[in-house]
C-alpha cells in the first residue's frame, strides 16, 4: 500500500514537472496515445504507466473517474478500455473506489456520532456555534448497515415471500392497509 503511495506522488510530481503551468488541481490536456506525448512547450509527458499510477491515486481520494482522469491527463475511454483488457488494473480501480468509499463512510459514521458545528448568526453577526445532529443519516446508516432490523419494507417483503403471498399487495389490501395507517395516525 506504501508503494502505490510513493509511486503515485512521484506520478503527480512527474506530471507537474512535465508541465510546470499545470497548477495543482488544474486539469491536464486527456492524452490517448501511446506514443510519448508532448507538451505544449515539447516536453515528454509522463508515461502512461504514470499518469495511470496519478489516476488510481486521485481515484482513491475523489471515488470520480472522471476528476481522476482529468487531472492524470487520461480520456476516460481510454481508462475504461484498459480497465476491460486488464484484471490487473480492474482490480486496482476496484481497490481504489473502495478505498474512497470507505473513507466516505468512515466520515458519516463521525457526523452521525459527533454531529457538525453550526454557526449561529445574530443581527448579521456571528455569535456563537451549535452541533446539530442527523437522525436522518443515523437512519441510513443503520438500514443499510442492518436491513434484516431497520429495513422495515425489506422485512415485508421477505415475511410475504415466506408466506407465498405475491410481490405486490391486492387493492384491497392496498386499501386496508392505508386505512389502518390513518386510524392509527388518528389514535396518536
Amino acid at each position: 500500500m506504501k508503494e502505490t503511495g510513493v509511486a503515485s506522488s512521484r506520478a503527480v510530481a512527474a506530471k507537474r514537472r512535465a508541465n510546470p503551468q499545470v497548477k495543482p488541481g488544474q486539469p491536464v490536456k486527456a492524452v490517448t496515445s501511446t506514443k510519448p506525448a508532448k507538451a505544449a512547450s515539447g516536453r515528454k509527458l509522463p508515461s502512461a504507466a504514470v499518469r495511470r499510477a496519478c489516476f488510481l491515486e486521485v481515484l482513491r481520494r475523489t471515488a470520480n473517474v472522471s476528476r481522476a482522469a482529468r487531472e492524470a491527463g487520461l480520456a476516460t475511454s481510454t481508462l475504461y478500455a484498459q480497465r476491460a483488457r486488464s484484471a490487473t488494473f480492474a482490480a486496482d480501480w476496484d481497490a481504489a473506489v473502495a478505498e474512497a468509499l470507505d473513507a466516505l463512510e468512515e466520515e458519516l459514521v463521525h457526523r452521525v456520532r459527533h454531529g457538525v458545528e453550526k454557526p449561529v448568526f445574530y443581527a448579521g453577526q456571528q455569535v456563537g456555534s451549535m452541533r446539530q445532529y442527523s437522525d436522518a443519516l443515523a437512519m441510513f446508516i443503520l438500514k443499510a448497515r442492518r436491513p434484516e432490523v431497520y429495513g422495515r419494507v425489506v422485512a415485508e417483503r421477505a415475511l410475504a415471500a415466506e408466506a407465498g403471498a405475491g410481490d405486490e399487495p391486492s387493492q384491497d389490501e392496498a386499501r386496508a392497509e392505508v386505512l389502518r395507517r390513518l386510524a392509527r395516525l388518528g389514535d396518536g
